[in-house]
């Protein structure tokens, strides 16, 4: 095996821990200011976040969810909870990868729970994992929020819009705070 081989899962490793500290040093009541700007952006860029967002249980709002991948690598941010326009609660994301990948990516997530029920799975579980079973809708256009059944739907936007392309069924999501659910 040649040093390049052996070295790279350790390069992959470092690269992805250094990215997650960066995220994990704002956790808490000092990222109000970015959840409430990065809720208005997804409302100016999308009349269906807009809509969405007014009559919801609940919007989960993470301003920036870091993605590294080089082979082995993975996701994380933080984020908070808003009821009746008010901050009830910070959460953390993460995911893990394992694949032909490579890149970075920083994004915003924004998760609308349209019904009290969709919620209160999120708000008494130890965790809150985002796969099939979760009714989640990923909001590619104006048009595809409109007519959505998912009981939550998902904008993943950044500096150049919004986007509908991008898989989030391998995240967890958890009480900041708590322990990582386990899979």
């Amino acid at each position: 095996m040649n040093i390049f081989a052996q070295r790279l899962p350790v390069a992959a490793v470092s690269l992805f821990a250094v990215l997650m500290a960066g995220t994990a040093a704002y956790a808490g009541p000092h990222i109000d200011g970015k959840v409430a700007t990065t809720l208005q952006t997804c409302q100016h860029i999308s009349t269906s976040c807009a809509n969405t967002t007014k009559d919801a249980a609940g919007v989960l709002v993470f301003p920036s969810v870091v993605k590294a991948d080089l082979i082995i690598g993975g996701a994380g941010g933080k984020g908070a909870l808003i009821e009746n326009g008010k901050i009830t609660g910070y959460y953390s994301i993460g995911a893990g990868t394992a694949g032909l990948e490579a890149g970075i990516d920083d994004s915003s997530e924004i998760y609308v729970f349209r019904t009290a029920d969709a919620l209160a799975k999120l708000k008494t579980g130890s965790g809150w994992h985002v796969g099939t079973g979760a009714g989640v809708t990923v909001v590619n256009a104006d048009a595809n929020a409109q007519a959505a059944n998912g009981d939550v739907n998902v904008y993943v936007f950044d500096s150049e819009g919004l986007h509908g392309d991008v898989s989030v069924s391998a995240f967890d999501i958890w009480k900041t705070g708590s322990p990582r659910p386990k899979a």
